[in-house]
């Protein structure tokens, strides 16, 4: 198994606010504005389209007040599975995040999708700072 993380980022909100944000699918689309086309979510699962990976389903794994854990809720190209997380440290009156990836696939395809998912775990990252920090 693979693990990728982002930076460590500091937001200017209490944890349970930036839980309760990211407990929620249908707040996703203000992290990926501009980045997807086509968003559609409920509370607990959306889908889009994305350049280089097609459609896209999502699904919560885990929703806890330190974590938040989504998974593919399709198959995927290879054997394996992956799943996307938020890790939330309160550090009041702020929260401390790392958005980072599980990644259990044949070994060549790991370094296929490497550099494009830590971009895109970075770029999660980025967009939570901006939401809470301006």
């Amino acid at each position: 198994m693979a693990e990728f993380e982002s930076k460590k980022v500091t937001l200017n909100a209490e944890r349970i606010t930036v839980f309760e944000f990211l407990s929620d699918f249908r707040n996703f689309s203000s992290l990926l504005d501009g980045k997807v086309q086509d968003w559609e979510a409920t509370a607990d699962f959306c889908q889009f389209k994305a350049e280089g990976a097609g459609l896209v389903k999502l699904r919560f794994r885990r929703r806890e007040q330190g974590m938040v854990e989504v998974e593919p809720d399709m198959s995927l190209p290879v054997s394996g599975e992956l799943a996307i997380y938020i890790e939330m440290k309160d550090i009041s009156p702020k929260t401390e995040a790392i958005v980072g990836a599980r990644v259990e696939i044949p070994p060549m395809f790991r370094m296929m999708i490497s550099r494009p998912l830590k971009n895109v775990l970075e770029m999660i990252a980025a967009a939570l700072e901006k939401k809470y920090n301006g």
